[in-house]
């Protein structure tokens, strides 16, 4: 793993499993709370906005991979200035790969229409070599 400056500030009880949960649960929260309410109209600003969530996601440390899509209907595609809608929770479907030292996290974020709620939660954990 490369040096992680910032260990020396994490309690010596969390272990790298911890850390890698933990810097995918911080990118999820970012996705949730960061790109809400942004003003869509057009189909190709959703696919702009789509790259940009996934490259800021990999912007941040420990971040191996992101891909989101984006789902909604747009009402701003015809002559009325006014039609547009706002990006919520819900339209997002996310998925983000950490690895921090040992151990990689895939985590996700999406809609689950039988809990009518924007679950966080992880997919996957798995302990890697090299």
């Amino acid at each position: 793993m490369r040096s992680d400056p910032a260990a020396k500030y994490f309690t010596g009880k969390a272990t790298e499993r911890d850390r890698a949960v933990f810097e995918a649960g911080i990118a999820l929260g970012m996705i949730a709370h960061q790109f809400t309410g942004i003003p869509v109209r057009r189909r190709e600003d959703l696919e702009l906005l789509r790259r940009v969530i996934e490259n800021a996601v990999k912007a941040q440390p420990f971040k191996e991979d992101a891909r989101v899509e984006i789902k909604m209907d747009l009402q701003g595609e015809g002559g009325n200035p006014y039609d547009y809608t706002t990006l919520k929770t819900r339209h997002i479907d996310a998925t983000v790969v950490v690895r921090y030292g040992g151990t990689r996290v895939t985590a996700r974020l999406r809609y689950i229409p039988e809990l009518d709620f924007n679950l966080a939660y992880i997919e996957d954990i798995e302990e890697v070599k090299g």
